[in-house]
């Protein structure tokens, strides 16, 4: 019963989307003072780091080989995936809370997808504008100090980066949230495999002890997310394969994530909320 409500094609799916984003940033809009302070303190909370960096450098001018301006790099893709991330997966971080409060019964009953309107009902708008304004600051800066020109060429591998990045963060954190449906808590799954991971990628992967990497790389792949992007940019001109390995992993790991998903709504018992 549950797959003959999916009557939704790919292009409803997107009409919808836009509406439930379009009602969550009205919603929003009605209190602008609010969300104005509450993305300020995202963005205040999240320099902090940066001035920590900062520091380190007074002491140190590189690290692991990379300056002030290559490290402002690779920490600005950080911040603009993790924006676009967030206003799309809201739903998919916040899913142990809607599991326990009953919300995803409901979504159980709707005929549209339970994924689509986990992620379609909520956007975290203030995560997205504090993140994704630093984000950009940090970018147009380093992008500047590195001298980089804005070819098409340039245009493009940014934009294969940022959507590669993106769904690598997403399928990490949908992974996470399809555990709920066996463990009923997730939380703590999220912070080690999520959070403190993507810890590591605030600095260049070559400082890490090869098992690091390795993880980084090939089990846990944030690595992808800024560290070998930014070598095309910063030291491998030429080299596309890292703008093309970004964009494919991000891909595959999503997919992979979709799958497990779909095996844990099999298995999904109400939580009696």
């Amino acid at each position: 019963m549950r797959n003959s409500f999916q009557k939704h094609n790919l292009s409803g799916y997107f009409v919808l989307y836009f509406r439930f984003l379009k009602m969550t940033m009205m919603s929003r809009m009605q209190y602008k003072l609010d969300t104005f302070l509450l993305s300020l303190a995202v963005l205040i909370r999240e320099c902090v780091t940066i001035i920590s960096l900062y520091l380190i450098l007074q002491k140190f001018s590189e690290i692991g080989g990379w300056d002030i301006g290559e490290l402002l790099f690779l920490y600005s893709f950080v911040f603009l995936t993790y924006s676009i991330c967030i206003l799309v997966f809201t739903g998919v971080r916040d899913f142990e809370g809607i599991v326990h409060q009953g919300e995803f019964d409901g979504y159980l009953t709707k005929p549209v997808a339970p994924f689509f309107q986990v992620i379609a009902r909520k956007s975290d708008v203030m995560a997205t504008l504090g993140h994704g304004t630093l984000g950009l600051l940090l970018f147009f800066y380093s992008y500047s100090r590195l001298q980089l020109s804005l070819s098409l060429e340039n245009v493009l591998a940014i934009v294969l980066v940022l959507i590669g990045g993106t769904l690598i963060q997403g399928a990490l954190l949908l992974f996470s949230a399809v555990m709920t449906f066996w463990t009923t808590k997730s939380g703590q799954i999220q912070e080690l495999l999520f959070y403190q991971m993507r810890g590591f990628i605030a600095y260049p992967l070559s400082i890490y002890p090869k098992l690091i990497k390795w993880i980084l790389t090939f089990c846990i792949p944030l690595a992808f997310v800024n560290y070998y992007p930014s070598r095309f940019f910063i030291a491998e001109r030429h080299h596309w394969i890292w703008i093309f390995l970004t964009l494919f992993v991000g891909i595959a790991v999503f997919i992979g994530s979709l799958l497990f998903w779909k095996t844990g709504l099999k298995h999904y018992e109400s939580t009696g909320n």
